[in-house]
Parts: structure tokens; C-alpha cells; sequence
């Protein structure tokens, strides 16, 4: 556990001071469809734990799962941007104690013509990102858990040219009965350098989660989430989701994030989910009249 404390530490220091310019914006986004479901209030989440490696691993001791793993597919305003995502995630539970994630994404965005010096069109490239983190969390007494993700995220915008940081989240989080909290800093890594030589930071942000948590009726659970960001870049974002849960097989979601100048628009989500002996299903929908605009996730997965 020192080990991940000191890696983080150092990624702090190695963070420049920020600007209003952002690098990377899509490692702010919400990859998996259960957390898109309550429009990315998923910090305090502790059921559906696939996209830990993602949000906050600190949140796997305290999961009534063993073992959760999803592959999803998103498309980004299809009828326009068309933009596509795949992702992969798994995390897994040792005795609520321990808990490790892992996670791959990779964006597919839109191709455009390359020209030559006269303007002529010589052929086509198609701009791509991808991540990859692990987290490792430690439950050290009974209510709380601390955790850190660490990855690598890189983008391809042009053919021989890339970019790519380290990044890294930190999160503690406590559990008390019905009542779920954290706090810790996302996405804190190295600076990006562009071709002229400026340096654009991360999506860096100080961020909380809340959860609250009710069994009605022995088959009815309601599970009600609030996460706030504060970006260092001076914006601020909100987001909160509900989910209802039948006999825990059968799951519906909504929820409403508030982007203002964040890295990721305002958008609504509504989201629903079914399970059956450990195989799940699960899809979402984003509401918004922007670049949020009909997009649709959807994930496959299992869990025990």
C-alpha cells in the first residue's frame, strides 16, 4: 500500500501548474453503461464494480461481489459525431479487504482527409485513444478503505503524431450502515507537451461522493448517488443518479449531471439493467441537446 501512496505522491509533483487548456478530456468520461445509467454518480457505487479501475477502486472492499467484470461498447452521438468506445473492466474482492481493478478503453473517433502541400487528398487517418489503469485498494479497519488507481491514457490525432500521460486517482472512502462517502483527487498526472512545446494538464479535480442505500419489502433496494468535482482548471460539475432494484435481478436507473465549464457537457441518463445467475446486462441512454446528443452504452458482463 506505501508503494501506491508514494507513486501518487510523485505524479503529484510532477504535475505543472494548470491552465484553462485541457489535455486528455476524455479520461474524465464514464466508460462503462451502469455508471453512464445515473449519469456517472458512481464514486460511492459499490454494486456494480467493473469500471473501479476508472472511478474509485477504494469502493471494492466494501462490495457485497466477489468478483465483477463487464465489456462494453459506447457510440457517441451516432446520428452526427460518431464517435465509438469500447471497454473492458474487472475488479475483485478478497475478503473485503483487499480489492484490485483493472481496465482497457480505446476510442474510435471519425476519420478525415490527410492533403498534401498542393491540397490534394492523399488518404484518410482516424484519431484514437487509449487508456489502461489498475487500482489496488486496502479496507484497514471495518468503515474505511483507501485506494489508488494508476494508468495511461494517449491519444492519436495525426499520422506519426501522439501524445500521452501518466495519470493517476486517490480515494479514501467510508462506509456506515446505509451511508457510503469519499474524497480523494482524480486523474493528477504528467503534463502533455504539443508540438510547439506548450503543456496542457489533465482534467485534474478534487472530488466527493455520497451514497444512501435502503432494502424495502425483502425484493425492493433503492440506491441514491451524489458526486461534485472541482476541476483545478477553475470549473466546477456535479452529477446524481438513483437506481432501483428488483430481487436483484432486474435494475432501472436515471440521473442528471450538471458539466457547467467542466471537460464533459450537461447531460440527463436513464439506464436499466437485468441479471441472472451472475450474467448481467446493462444499458443507458443520454438525454442532452449537445455532443451527449443520443448516445447509447451498452455492457455485458458477469459477476459472483
Amino acid at each position: 500500500m506505501k508503494k501506491i501512496i508514494y507513486i501518487a505522491g510523485a505524479l503529484m509533483l510532477l504535475f505543472p501548474a494548470l491552465s484553462g487548456a485541457q489535455a486528455l478530456s476524455y479520461t474524465a468520461a464514464e466508460t462503462d453503461a451502469a455508471s453512464l445509467g445515473t449519469a456517472g454518480a458512481n464514486l460511492a457505487q459499490t454494486h456494480s464494480i467493473a469500471g473501479a479501475a476508472f472511478s474509485n477502486v477504494a469502493a471494492v472492499p466494501f462490495s457485497d461481489a466477489k468478483f465483477d467484470a463487464a465489456a462494453g461498447f459506447t457510440m457517441w452521438q451516432p446520428s452526427s459525431v460518431k464517435s465509438n468506445m469500447i471497454n473492458v473492466g474487472a475488479a475483485y474482492n478478497m475478503k473485503n479487504k483487499l480489492g484490485v481493478a483493472f481496465g482497457f478503453m480505446y476510442g474510435m473517433n471519425p476519420a478525415y482527409d490527410v492533403t498534401d502541400a498542393s491540397g490534394a487528398v492523399k488518404g484518410q487517418f482516424k484519431p484514437s485513444d487509449i487508456s489502461v489503469n489498475a487500482g489496488f485498494a486496502y479496507r484497514f479497519i471495518e468503515n474505511l478503505s483507501v485506494g489508488a488507481n494508476i494508468g495511461y491514457a494517449t491519444s492519436s490525432l495525426a499520422e506519426g503524431y501522439s501524445y500521452g500521460a501518466l495519470a493517476a486517482d486517490v480515494f479514501a472512502m467510508a462506509k456506515f450502515d446505509s451511508f457510503k462517502v469519499t474524497a480523494g483527487v482524480a486523474n493528477i498526472g504528467t503534463a502533455v507537451t504539443s508540438k510547439s512545446g506548450a503543456k496542457f494538464g489533465l482534467p485534474t479535480s478534487a472530488a466527493i461522493g455520497a451514497g444512501y442505500e435502503t432494502t424495502f419489502a425483502e425484493k425492493h433496494s433503492i440506491d441514491v448517488l451524489l458526486d461534485a468535482d472541482y476541476y483545478f482548471m477553475g470549473a466546477f460539475a456535479a452529477a446524481a443518479g438513483a437506481t432501483y432494484t428488483f430481487d436483484d435481478m432486474v435494475s432501472v436507473r436515471a440521473g442528471y449531471r450538471y458539466g457547467g465549464n467542466s471537460p464533459l457537457p450537461s447531460y440527463a441518463s436513464v439506464g436499466a439493467g437485468v441479471k441472472f445467475a451472475g450474467v448481467k446486462l446493462d444499458l443507458a441512454y443520454m438525454l442532452a441537446s449537445g455532443p451527449m446528443k443520443n448516445t447509447l452504452a451498452v455492457s455485458v458482463g458477469y459477476t459472483f
